[in-house]
């Protein structure tokens, strides 16, 4: 991962959750499959603000949950230990390659 990728960042705040979505730039809009495990990267869901590691991982930091898909995103999680690389989820995809998947709740 280079400092200058950027990632899609979406914040939903409500009075008791801090909602972080992150997904790497080339995924948005993407089915990643392995054999029988789908997962469409929603834009609804993940879309948002396109904008570098920095700002994610700031706003990971004051979440009271994320939601990280990709292997830039998930590689810097790991990198920074805001994320066990055993909590991964690993899709082999032959489209994207691997790609991680990370649901954290505080």
């Amino acid at each position: 991962m280079t400092k200058k990728q950027l990632f899609y960042l979406r914040v939903r705040q409500t009075q008791q959750e801090y909602l972080v979505t992150v997904c790497d730039k080339e995924l948005l809009g993407k089915t990643v499959s392995e054999g029988e495990l789908e997962l469409f990267v929603n834009d609804r869901f993940f879309g948002g603000d396109l904008v570098p590691i920095e700002k994610c991982l700031k706003q990971m930091r004051i979440a009271s949950s994320f939601n990280l898909i990709g292997k830039g995103i998930v590689d810097a999680a790991i990198e920074k230990r805001m994320v066990n690389e055993l909590a991964v989820m690993w899709i082999n995809c032959k489209d994207n390659g691997k790609v991680g998947h990370v649901m954290f709740l505080r």
